[in-house]
């Protein structure tokens, strides 16, 4: 199987609908701008309600570091997701703390990843365009890596047979009219565990820091 994230969830009903279908792992933005950003009282709501099993991650660009500190410290999410062309110092200071770390960058950048898992997109995150799959393949990272960018249930089984990602990373292909669908959810998670070969991600220190 290939483990999957169901990105940006923002209401109440978003939480029932992937408690439903038991992605591995969920994204909260908090990135300052975005149209799926939510506050702290909203993620706080939805980290209650979701079922224990599905990993926290909280997605963020420019946020300050104590910042995601707070939101690692209160339990509400559980794996921090950056999104910055340069962000060795908080990614140190997160290691440090021992608090997982997603770095999303683009292909031509991969081999500078500095976090614990690597997460390829497009320049866009949440745009719903798809990667060069082509340059990808051509070029395919060595370490196990998140694929997102573009993907729907229409096309993931293809993504994962032709590249070989260890987890897909989902949003706006999950959604009709902006928001949470929960048919595309289903199938979604359904067509990415029922396809590819399982690989470890999202575990470090999961424990401590359920």
């Amino acid at each position: 199987m290939t483990q999957i994230k169901i990105c940006g969830l923002m209401r109440p009903a978003d939480v029932v609908m992937v408690n439903r279908a038991q992605p591995d792992a969920i994204g909260m933005v908090f990135a300052p701008g975005r149209r799926r950003q939510i506050t702290v009282a909203t993620a706080r709501q939805l980290a209650q309600q979701l079922d224990s099993r599905i990993r926290r991650v909280g997605v963020f660009t420019t946020n300050q570091l104590s910042e995601i500190l707070a939101l690692v410290q209160q339990h509400i999410i559980q794996v921090v997701q950056l999104h910055a062309a340069v962000d060795a110092p908080r990614i140190a200071s997160l290691m440090a703390a021992h608090v997982p770390v997603i770095q999303a960058m683009p292909l031509s950048n991969a081999t500078q990843c500095q976090a614990d898992y690597l997460l390829l997109d497009n320049a866009r995150p949440g745009s719903g365009q798809v990667l060069d799959w082509n340059q990808l393949q051509s070029q395919r990272p060595v370490r196990p890596f998140i694929l997102a960018g573009g993907l729907t249930p229409t096309n993931v089984v293809t993504a994962i047979n032709k590249l070989h990602p260890a987890m897909v990373d989902v949003a706006s292909g999950v959604e009709t009219a902006g928001n949470k669908d929960r048919e595309k959810i289903d199938l979604m998670v359904q067509r990415a565990h029922q396809t590819g070969v399982s690989a470890p991600l999202l575990t470090r220190n999961m424990e401590e820091l359920a």
